[in-house]
């Protein structure tokens, strides 16, 4: 009986970047002979194939597989061959077509995607990342909304007291940048380059669709509210990043730093939305989401002074103002809530009877 061989991932990328010694070299071909796959190589393949998915995203190309056999069967057939090197002029797009049968295909179809890559590592990677990214950070004067129009035809219209910052070119394989503050996003699309926005633990990825992100690092809630198309949502974790939602139009995810955990609810347009059309509306909001979005709104810093509601049982306001100044605006929650305010400069001081 044949005995089984057990290959793993590391041994094959080194086989295919030429870096083998002449045991290892025989150990492969031997294993490319065998068409007899147990439970490890499986596992091996499969965990090379999840790979060879996250990098075919990025790239245009596959090797030439009608090429790529040919070498391979004369590596098997002549033991002096040390590897299988595949040109730059062999990568190109081509079908995939296999003589070996059953479970061998499998492992074509796994090692042609890591012959590419090698490929790309070599030929193309040293030139983007020779040049340093350069990045621009934008952030609105107080009271103010500024519209950015980024290279690619996507456009950020930003909220006052909240920043951006993004390469000022966008590399070849994807879309991505930070925002602190609050943000309505229209992205071009552009399928090889999925456009990424960081916000502290989470990232927001969309390929072409429009959408709403609130993210202050002070508070403890992040919020994505999605108007068009689709976005995914990953949370940022020790081993890289993993899926916790995707959203359809219509939904809002709300995602609790402290507790780790979200929630996926429908939304309000004029409360989320609003404010690009200078709409400042507040639904059953505390006293401290009032005075929160009243120091970003304007650019100011409010103190909170007498008897002071600390329940939101006690202490919560409804309401909307549109392209009004601030004392209107605190003349009419004065009026509801019943406080008194005084203003110097740019500080304010709310008193509670």
């Amino acid at each position: 009986m044949r005995p089984k061989l057990v290959m793993n991932s590391k041994l094959l990328e080194k086989y295919f970047k030429g870096a083998c010694s002449p045991e290892e070299v025989q150990e492969v071909l031997n294993w490319f002979k065998s068409e007899e796959l147990n439970q490890k190589q499986e596992q091996d393949l499969n965990q090379l194939w999840q790979e060879a998915e996250e990098e075919k995203e990025n790239t245009k190309f596959t090797v030439s597989t009608n090429r790529l056999f040919d070498k391979i069967n004369q590596a098997i057939d002549n033991p002096d061959v040390t590897s299988v090197r595949v040109s730059k002029a062999e990568a190109e797009l081509v079908p995939v077509k296999s003589k070996w049968p059953g479970l061998f295909r499998i492992a074509a179809a796994v090692l042609i995607p890591l012959c590419f890559l090698w490929v790309y590592a070599t030929y193309f990677s040293r030139k983007e990342s020779a040049t340093p990214i350069k990045y621009v950070t934008m952030q609105p004067a107080p009271n103010a909304r500024r519209i950015i129009n980024l290279e690619d035809g996507s456009k950020i219209t930003l909220n006052a007291g909240s920043q951006v910052s993004y390469p000022e070119h966008f590399p070849k394989f994807k879309r991505e940048i930070k925002l602190s503050g609050e943000a309505f996003f229209e992205i071009a699309k552009d399928k090889q380059r999925p456009f990424i926005v960081k916000t502290g633990t989470i990232s927001t990825q969309a390929l072409g669709t429009s959408f709403n992100i609130k993210f202050h690092p002070e508070d403890n809630f992040i919020s994505v509210a999605l108007a068009t198309g689709s976005v995914k949502i990953d949370k940022h974790i020790a081993a890289g990043s993993r899926q916790i939602a995707q959203l359809i139009p219509g939904q809002q995810l709300v995602y609790n730093k402290t507790k780790q955990k979200y929630q996926i609810l429908t939304y309000e347009p004029l409360e989320v939305l609003g404010w690009r059309e200078g709409i400042l509306s507040f639904k059953k909001a505390s006293l401290n989401q009032v005075t929160h979005k009243l120091e970003d709104w304007y650019g100011i810093e409010i103190e909170v002074a007498g008897k002071v509601p600390v329940k939101k049982a006690e202490w919560n306001y409804t309401g909307s103002y549109q392209n009004q100044s601030l004392d209107d605006v605190l003349k009419g929650i004065g009026f509801v809530k019943d406080f008194t305010y005084e203003k110097k400069g740019d500080k304010i001081k709310i008193k509670f009877n």
